[in-house]
């Protein structure tokens, strides 16, 4: 089953993909129909093991970006409403998503906080049966084109989450223009008097500062099995452009000089690839990773980042035309170190969890 699946979702990114991808990037929108047809082929389960094999050859498609639409939705929006919606949210939101005609979007960062949970500001209050929401999202992944959106707000009893139709009275989303990921179709939430059933609370009262740590640690696992996966393709890739690239009469994998620097790609990301694999075989027999997965986040991440740079470097002045595909994933590399957690916070986090 998994080289089957394997190979059918690598065929569908470098066979039918690209068209669409070359589009989605002109038109920095998420295209919906991936979805549905991720959902024919059967790309869109909950089972770890299936995603990771969709993680890590969705990417070959060349655009991180519409990658990562995908992947918010099944290692983000999915897992939380499986594990913590009742029958009802689930039959109007999760069978939806897995059939691949609704998307949704987790809604935490605010202009003001990211990491930090403590300084969210969004906060939610009961009135006359309603829960009424008041805030405002940033930097969410997928929100333009979302028709859901996990909310993280404040309430009497702490952090909670709440399930937000696109089109509730009182919700507003703007599309915001980042420097890469186009397709993800990221966007800002103003909520101002937003007005929800007392039903729309996803999980517990006050339980959200945990979902959206274990949440956290799914996307940035299988986040790091994509990234690197991604990085090991574009290092093939200009392989494959240096053998071909002839400078003082040989090709550029003939001096050493460079020679070297492709041993040194290979041997970090590899490094990373199983670090990766040794962490996901333990997270997904139900140990808790949380110190690994932030290893990850700060080792295999920055590897990525690094190993396009290096791409860059090697393709010279054609890899800095705005149109060829390394400049595209240079762009969209430098969002590894930012998003799902910084560098730094990763750090404390670690050190932390050393009791340090």
């Amino acid at each position: 089953m998994s080289d089957t699946l394997r190979l059918a979702v690598r065929r569908y990114a470098q066979a039918v993909l690209p068209p669409i991808v070359a589009q989605a990037e002109r038109r920095r929108r998420f295209p919906r129909g991936v979805m549905r047809q991720c959902a024919r082929l059967g790309f869109l389960s909950l089972d770890p093991c299936q995603c990771a094999i969709v993680a890590q050859e969705l990417p070959r498609c060349d655009s991180l970006g519409l990658a990562l639409g995908v992947f918010v939705q099944l290692n983000l929006v999915a897992p939380l409403l499986d594990r913590l919606g009742t029958a009802e949210q689930k039959r109007e939101w999760l069978a939806p998503l897995l059939r691949g005609t609704m998307i949704g979007a987790m809604a935490v960062t605010e202009p003001h906080a990211g990491s930090d949970y403590a300084a969210l500001r969004t906060q939610a209050t009961q009135k006359r049966g309603q829960t009424v929401l008041n805030g405002t999202k940033t930097y969410v992944t997928c929100a333009n084109a979302a028709q859901l959106l996990i909310v993280a707000a404040r309430e009497a009893g702490g952090l909670s989450l709440f399930l937000v139709p696109r089109d509730a009275p009182g919700a507003r989303v703007t599309p915001l223009s980042m420097l890469g990921l186009y397709p993800s179709d990221p966007g800002r939430i103003e909520l101002k008097n937003c007005r929800l059933p007392r039903t729309s609370r996803l999980g517990e009262r006050g339980a959200g500062f945990g979902y959206i740590q274990q949440a956290l640690n799914r996307e940035r696992l299988l986040g790091g099995l994509a990234c690197v996966a991604w990085a090991q393709h574009a290092m093939a890739r200009t392989i494959a452009f240096a053998r071909e690239r002839i400078a003082f009469g040989r090709p550029l994998t003939r001096i050493a000089v460079i020679r070297h620097q492709f041993a040194e790609m290979a041997t970090t990301l590899e490094a990373a690839h199983q670090l990766n694999q040794a962490v996901f075989t333990r997270w997904a027999d139900g140990q808790d990773m949380t110190k690994e997965i932030c290893m990850i986040k700060l080792f295999s991440y920055q590897a990525a980042q690094h190993a396009i740079d290096r791409c860059v470097q090697i393709h010279g002045g054609a890899g800095y035309l705005d149109e060829s595909w390394i400049a595209r994933f240079y762009r969209d590399a430098r969002a590894l170190t930012i998003a799902a957690g910084t560098p730094e916070i990763m750090k404390e986090v670690i050190a932390a969890s050393m009791r340090l």
